[in-house]
């Protein structure tokens, strides 16, 4: 699945994404936020930032094909908590690899509404109790948003599914403990999750 057809490639890198604030994690924002497409291409949407910028790869290997990363694996399953309106058929893996270039993070789902978007964090606790708590954050006092903060935004193709990967230059992702998928709605409605 992570290589789509052309033409939901350039759907894909068409659309331009904006970050939902996460349910519960206030403070989350758009600004520098680097997009992934579901072909994993990263573009730019909301201008240039550094730090954000020279942590993300223009086409970055997925984070199960990194040699020599320590890599960790998860499947989603739909919360208990999630709005019957949300996809509950959701089904997929996440990738999650340590590395001397950074953490890498790579979502592969189907089951998704088709030509949706959607965002997806690493989180600080397991799917259960507390579905994932707050977003893991490298430095637990630092800002709510990349470069601190993993977040993966793409937009489905068109039966539903998407691949997508992102790259932070820190290592230091010990305590991301599972990934959340969110709506693409006013308040970031988490629905899917998978410990890590």
């Amino acid at each position: 699945m992570r290589h789509l057809n052309a033409s939901a490639a350039a759907v894909a890198a068409v659309a331009t994404l904006t970050l939902a604030a996460c349910g519960a994690d206030a403070g989350s924002g758009a600004e520098g936020e680097t997009a992934p497409s579901a072909t994993g291409t990263s573009a730019d949407d909301s201008g240039a930032n550094p730090d954000t910028a020279a942590s993300r790869a223009a086409d970055p290997t997925p984070a199960d094909e990194i040699p020599d990363a320590e890599v960790v694996e998860g499947s989603f399953a739909v919360l208990p908590s999630a709005p019957e309106s949300a996809p509950q058929s959701v089904r997929g893996t996440v990738w999650l690899a340590r590395h001397d270039d950074g953490t890498t993070v790579t979502v592969d789902v189907t089951g998704l509404e088709p030509d949706t978007k959607y965002t997806s964090h690493l989180h600080a606790e397991p799917c259960e109790p507390d579905d994932g708590g707050p977003h893991f954050r490298f430095d637990p006092d630092g800002p709510a948003q990349p470069p601190n903060e993993v977040h993966l935004m793409f937009t489905t193709d068109s039966a539903g599914s998407a691949s997508t990967t992102v790259t932070n230059a820190d290592p230091d992702s010990d305590g991301a403990n599972a990934i959340l998928l969110h709506l693409d709605d006013d308040t970031g409605t988490k629905f899917a999750c998978a410990d890590l």
